[in-house]
C-alpha cells in the first residue's frame, strides 16, 4: 500500500488499510474555526519553561535538555513580538550567560540572578512584582543564516503565580511596587491557603489545594485558544544582526536599533 504525503502535509500518515475504506471516501471537514487548546490549560510540566522573577530568571530541566550540551546561552529579547529567545553560544562569547550547573557530566538548572534584567522585562510586559511568571518555549530555527536551534518564549502567554511575602522581601520588592489592591488580593489568597491547610491538618488529611495560577486577562474565560486558521505551531525567528566583532545579537531594549530600522 502506497501513501502519498507532500511536504506540506502535517501529522501522521493515513493508514487506509486500518480504516478499512479508501482515502477518497474519508469525510472531509473544515476546522479553520476550531480553537487549538492552549497548553497552559493542561499539564505542561515537561515542556521547556522559563520562570521570571523580580530578581532573575531560571529555565527548567526540559529546556536545558532541549539544547543538548549547552552550558552557555545568549538571552535575547524581541521587544516587538515580546519574545525571550535563547540559543547556545561558546563560553567566551560576549554577553554569554551560564544557564546551568554541571556535575559529573549532568547539567542541572541554575538561577541567573539579574534584577536589572527582570526590571526591564516586567516594565516591558506591564507585569506586577507581586507575582512570578512561567512561560513555555517552542523550538525554532532562524529564518536564514546558521542552522542552530533556538528556544523562543512568548512572554504574553504566561502562567502567573503569587510571590509569598518572604519571596518578595528576598527579591527586594517593596509593597508600594506591588500596590495596595494587588497586595490585598495576594494576602486574601494566602489566608485562604493557610485556612485550607489548617482544616486539612485538623481532619488528619493533606491539603488538596493546588497552587493557584492565573492567565493573561486577554484570554477569555470561555475560550480554549486561537482558531486553527490563525494558529501557528512553529515560530519564525527574525533576522539576527551582527555586531562589529562578529557576534550575533538581537535588539535588547535598545531604542536606537529600532529607529535605525525605521
Amino acid at each position: 500500500m502506497e501513501i502519498q504525503q507532500t511536504s506540506e502535509t502535517k501529522g501522521p500518515r493515513i493508514n487506509t488499510q486500518l480504516l478499512g475504506i479508501p482515502k477518497d471516501e474519508i469525510r472531509r471537514i473544515d476546522v479553520s474555526e476550531a480553537e487549538v487548546v492552549r497548553r497552559q490549560y493542561l499539564s505542561h510540566i515537561r515542556e521547556p519553561q522559563v520562570t521570571i522573577r523580580p530578581d532573575g530568571v531560571q529555565f527548567n530541566n526540559s529546556a536545558i535538555q532541549m539544547l543538548e550540551g549547552a552550558v552557555y546561552i545568549y538571552l535575547m529579547v524581541d521587544r516587538k513580538r515580546k519574545w525571550l529567545v535563547i540559543r547556545e553560544v561558546d563560553k567566551d562569547a560576549r554577553d554569554a550567560q551560564r544557564w546551568c550547573s554541571v556535575k559529573d557530566g549532568a547539567r542541572k538548572p541554575r538561577k541567573i540572578t539579574g534584577a536589572d534584567f527582570s526590571e526591564r522585562v516586567y516594565r516591558l510586559m506591564g507585569w506586577n512584582k507581586g507575582y512570578y511568571y512561567k512561560i513555555c518555549g517552542t523550538p525554532a530555527l532562524p529564518v536564514e543564516g546558521e542552522e542552530c536551534l533556538y528556544l523562543p518564549f512568548e512572554l504574553e502567554n504566561y502562567d502567573r503565580y503569587i510571590l509569598t511575602e518572604k519571596a518578595r522581601k528576598s527579591a527586594g520588592v517593596l509593597d508600594e511596587e506591588v500596590g495596595k489592591e494587588e497586595l490585598d488580593k495576594i494576602r486574601a489568597e494566602a489566608e485562604a491557603a493557610k485556612k485550607a491547610k489548617e482544616e486539612a491538618a485538623s481532619n488528619g488529611t493533606k491539603s488538596r489545594r493546588r497552587k493557584k495560577h492565573q492567565h493573561p486577562e486577554s484570554w477569555e474565560d470561555d475560550s480554549f485558544g486561537e482558531p486553527y486558521a490563525q494558529h501557528k505551531d512553529r515560530l519564525q525567528l527574525p533576522l539576527l544582526q551582527k555586531t562589529d566583532d562578529g557576534q550575533l545579537t538581537m535588539d535588547l531594549f535598545d531604542d536606537t536599533s529600532e529607529r535605525k530600522r525605521e
